[in-house]
């Protein structure tokens, strides 16, 4: 006798995780316990212990083992085969959600069946709000928000806090996001045409294109302390470099080159105007200054690409349809 199909399968990606996932575990086993959820775990060739951590933690889990690290999207595509539920929730072992946090989310796009995808709203490790509402790359809108006196866009690829509906974005972070079965199938799995960041804008995009809407369930909380494993693996410097280099490598594939070319130029002249005005030895001008840099590097086609320095490989999305340009 088969026992009872799960309402969601999550899969969590671990490279280095060993200091999250304990925490991120312990956080969804009553799920898992009650028969809610399933726990797909993908160790991408994780050179520490969080393999085992998943083993002796969570035995319940079925733990595929990677042979190489295939980055985020590579990894969670692995997982796919394996999904049971009607609902699919890529979890970053760096997440916590709250007693119940799943349940909420998945009744939440219960209640909306016209929402292919959705997020909690994520906050810090401090309870401060992480930006979770973005839209898609723009050059005007990027001149715009890279320019503007407003707290909280540096750190990472701008975003727009709210998109034209209050519970409703244009893409979501891949940090927590929960898919309903539906949209995978029609708009497709990830592109691994990225390693690591941008895959969740393109898909976003994918799944919007497919006819679903993307949202925000901002009554629900899940605690990210982003960047942990990345930090550790590349270091600071490079970790930021990879964000940008993802987000153009995202524009490129739905925009188009020149939009994306013109997309980083912008934002480059941007930059070099905050590092100059800004109060000297501010946060805003030394984060100014670090994103220059890496734009400049990108500028010179030395920074991380998304498609060959860091995957070392060109591939499209899923079904050999490379994705049509927005207008």
């Amino acid at each position: 006798m088969h026992a009872a199909e799960p309402v969601v399968s999550i899969t969590i990606v671990a490279y280095n995780s060993g200091e999250q996932l304990p925490d991120c575990l312990s956080a969804i086993r009553p799920a898992l316990r009650a028969s809610f959820a399933e726990l797909i775990v993908v160790d991408n060739a994780s050179p520490d212990d969080s393999a085992t951590i998943v083993a002796r933690q969570c035995p319940e889990a079925l733990l595929l083992r990677s042979t190489s690290n295939r980055g985020f999207a590579g990894g969670c595509n692995l997982a796919w085969a394996k999904v049971r539920g009607r609902y699919w929730l890529l979890l970053n072992p760096d997440v916590v959600p709250p007693p119940d946090g799943i349940g909420q989310l998945v009744e939440w796009l219960d209640r909306r069946p016209e929402f292919g995808a959705a997020s909690p709203q994520l906050i810090g490790t401090s309870g401060e709000l992480h930006a979770t509402h973005r839209r898609f790359p723009s050059v005007w809108r990027t001149a715009v928000e890279l320019v503007s006196l407003a707290p909280g866009l540096r750190g990472g690829p701008p975003h727009d806090a709210r998109a034209a509906h209050e519970c409703e974005a244009d893409w979501i972070p891949g940090a927590a996001m929960l898919i309903r079965r539906e949209a995978v199938e029609r708009a497709g799995l990830m592109s691994e045409a990225f390693f690591m960041y941008g895959e969740d804008v393109e898909w976003c995009w994918r799944i919007r294109r497919a006819g679903f809407r993307i949202g925000v369930a901002e009554a629900i909380r899940f605690r990210h302390a982003a960047g942990g494993s990345a930090i550790r693996t590349w270091g600071e410097r490079q970790w930021y470099e990879r964000m940008w280099a993802g987000w153009y490598h995202a524009c490129r594939l739905t925009r188009g080159r020149l939009h994306g070319r013109a997309l980083l130029v912008v934002s480059t002249l941007a930059l070099a105007a905050d590092a100059f005005l800004a109060p000297r030895g501010s946060v805003r001008q030394r984060a100014a200054q670090r994103d220059l840099a890496i734009h400049l590097r990108l500028l010179r086609g030395v920074g991380h690409d998304a498609e060959a320095a860091v995957a070392g490989r060109q591939q499209h999305p899923p079904r050999g349809d490379r994705p049509a340009r927005l207008h």
